[in-house]
Order: structure tokens, then C-alpha cells, then sequence
């Protein structure tokens, strides 16, 4: 059930995402939210019928994940309508991933050399960004999500070895929403090409199918 589902719901959500980006591209900026948001949604309701397959929501602290999910759907539909209020509930939903991660594992020593290294990684590709801050100190505040969102990663990749490889998808979804957020922040920063904005998105509905996928374990 859960292949023949995939394969009807991938093609969805990627149609969403292209007419999303199309949609920009053709200066309708007042309607792209609504395909983004049907891609969102599809996510959800994956995450949703796995839960009714199982009947288990609190097994692995599901809920959290589902909530999750939810508030990423919430952040899409505000964004247009309140950007703030978008915003937080984007950060909302990342901190219910966190909590949830937070809840499963613990930094250990492979987990901090680990973190050192994608850290070491982050600093190297935003080192333009970096010393731009010598002059605005308050630009430093901004290594703070990279720290947190690798930590997160960290975290979240040490789980299928300490808890068993059902928490594989986890630690898949984690992984393509970091790389995700980073291709995000380059943006923010300089022009990118219609393929990377391409690439970032479908990263990041890569990353959060797979913690929809969580749903059906």
C-alpha cells in the first residue's frame, strides 16, 4: 500500500513544486503558495494514513513528528498572508523535530566530532558570509541556526545505530533538510539559478516525506 501510494504521491508533490517555481517565474506570486501548499499537505496526509495504518500515534513519540508536519503546512499557507507569523511556525515545527531528536538521543563523543566536522563544512561554504560579519558583529548571531541545524543532523543520523534501523527515515529526512537549509541561506545571500531553488526544494519535501514515512514504521 505504502509503495502504491508513493508512487501517486511523488509525482504530486513534484508537480507542486514546479508550479510553484513556475508560478513565481511568471510573476503570480499571489497564487505559487497554493501548489507549495498542496505539495505540503500531500506530506502530511502521507504521515497522517500511516498513522491510521499502524494505530500507534505515541509509539516513538509520533505525535511530534505529526505536529511537526502540520506546523510546516501552517508556515506555507501564512507566508504570503503573515511572513512573521509564517516564519514561527516554521520555527515551531523545527522545534518539535528537535524536542523529538533531543528526546531519542544524546551527544556522545562521535556525535560532537561529527558536529565539529559539518560545522568545519558550514564555515567553508559561508566563509564569504563570515568575514562580511567582521564588520556587522550581529551577522555572527546568524552561525547559531547552522550550529543547531547540524546538531539536529548530528543527532538524528546517530539514530538507526542506537535505537535500530527503523529510525533510518528519520535520520534520511534529517540529512536532505539540512543540505536543504543551507542551499536556502546561500540564497539568501546571492542570486541562485532556477536548478539550485529546484534542487533546495525538492531536498527539502525529500526530507520531510521521509519523517512522514516515520508514520508508517
Amino acid at each position: 500500500m505504502l509503495v502504491l501510494w508513493t508512487l501517486f504521491a511523488v509525482p504530486v508533490i513534484g508537480t507542486g513544486i514546479l508550479l510553484h517555481r513556475k508560478l513565481q517565474d511568471w510573476e503570480k506570486k499571489d497564487w505559487n503558495i497554493l501548489p507549495k501548499c498542496l505539495s505540503t499537505w500531500m506530506v502530511v496526509f502521507t504521515g497522517v494514513w500511516g498513522l491510521c495504518q499502524t494505530e500507534d500515534m505515541h509509539t516513538m513519540g509520533k505525535q511530534w513528528i505529526l505536529s511537526a508536519l502540520l506546523l510546516f503546512l501552517l508556515a506555507d499557507a501564512l507566508l504570503k498572508v503573515k511572513f512573521f507569523w509564517g516564519m514561527g511556525a516554521f520555527a515551531a515545527g523545527h522545534i518539535f523535530l528537535i524536542g523529538w531528536i533531543l528526546s531519542k538521543s544524546r551527544f556522545y563523543l562521535a556525535e560532537i566530532i561529527l558536529w565539529l566536522i559539518l560545522m568545519g563544512i558550514c564555515l567553508f561554504l559561508f566563509r564569504e558570509e563570515v568575514k562580511g560579519a567582521r564588520e556587522n558583529p550581529k551577522q555572527y548571531a546568524m552561525l547559531l541556526y547552522p550550529a543547531v541545524l547540524m546538531g539536529m543532523t548530528v543527532l538524528a543520523l546517530s539514530l538507526p545505530f542506537r535505537l535500530g534501523k527503523e529510525y533510518g527515515w528519520i535520520a534520511l529526512g534529517a540529512g536532505l533538510f539540512a543540505v536543504s537549509d543551507m542551499m536556502v541561506g546561500k540564497s539568501f545571500f546571492h542570486e541562485q539559478t532556477k536548478g539550485i531553488h529546484y534542487l533546495a526544494l525538492g531536498l527539502y519535501y525529500s526530507g520531510i516525506y521521509c519523517f512522514a514515512l516515520m508514520m508508517w514504521m
